[in-house]
């Protein structure tokens, strides 16, 4: 498992991630959403104009909640961004996420902010031992909300 994986939990729902927040299921990291022993998301990417961001710092506010510092890649140590990220983060009740963009120029930027989410509904034995699912999976947007299933 990667030292820097971010965990946060709350009694029974725990979410692992890397130091940006994101969350990319993996054969070597047990990282996701879970809840009561199930994975119910696997995949949790934010990108900004199509780019991932860089972190810069995480703040463990508490057990159940967290603040990621993030900042788009400039290609060079020479030239500040000119936007910066806040993604704080909690359980409990649920999974809560909240994105605070920052404009550091003076102009203002259209931006396209994206977050990639999907659930393979793994419990932790799956996860452990790198199992398949059976079963098939589907993803619909319904009255703006992302519904995410599973059907064995």
């Amino acid at each position: 498992m990667k030292d820097d994986l971010v965990k946060i939990l709350d009694g029974n729902t725990f979410v692992v991630s890397d130091s940006r927040g994101d969350i990319e299921a993996s054969l070597s990291d047990p990282t996701g959403l879970f809840s009561f022993d199930s994975r119910f998301l696997s995949t949790w990417v934010l990108t900004v104009d199509g780019e991932r961001l860089n972190p810069l710092s995480v703040d463990d506010l508490q057990y159940f909640e967290t603040r990621f510092f993030l900042a788009p890649g400039t290609g060079t140590v020479y030239v500040d961004a000119k936007l910066s990220v806040i993604r704080e983060r909690a359980v409990g009740g649920g999974f809560h996420e909240e994105l605070t963009i920052l404009n550091h120029d003076e102009k203002p930027v259209e931006l396209t902010v994206r977050v990639d989410a999907a659930s393979d509904f793994a419990d932790l034995f799956e996860v452990k031992d790198a199992l398949e699912k059976k079963g098939s999976y589907s993803a619909r947007v319904e009255k703006g909300r992302l519904l995410l299933g599973y059907l064995l």
